[in-house]
């Protein structure tokens, strides 16, 4: 199956160099379609002019941002935050607030371009 999703600039940049590898999502109903062996096509943002193709190659289901972030908080995380709470609380700010993460939990989607 083939699915669409939308990146601003850094992610965008970063999955289509082969740096980001992992994406980080509400497990909402659109994701709960995702299977290991799709296709995402990521669009860049706010234009979505240019896209990239990935493969899902995993996919690590969570209650929480907390627990999901700490998976791989080192590798992903950390040039942009000191902290997981400081990440959980940017979360909660800016893209999802904590009643959703309650009703649908969390996703990181591991990726590989193709």
């Amino acid at each position: 199956m083939r699915h669409t999703m939308g990146l601003y600039e850094e992610g965008f940049e970063k999955i289509t160099n082969g740096e980001k590898l992992r994406e980080y999502r509400l497990y909402d109903e659109k994701r709960r379609r995702l299977q290991v062996g799709d296709l995402i096509e990521f669009t860049k943002l706010p234009e979505k002019t240019e896209g990239v193709t990935t493969r899902v190659i995993g996919l690590r289901i969570y209650k929480d941002w907390y627990s999901c972030y700490q998976a791989f908080f080192e590798e992903d995380l950390r040039e942009h935050y000191e902290s997981i709470e400081e990440a959980v609380k940017d979360t909660y700010d800016n893209w999802w607030p904590k009643e959703k993460e309650e009703k649908y939990g969390c996703v990181i989607i591991e990726l590989e371009r193709v």
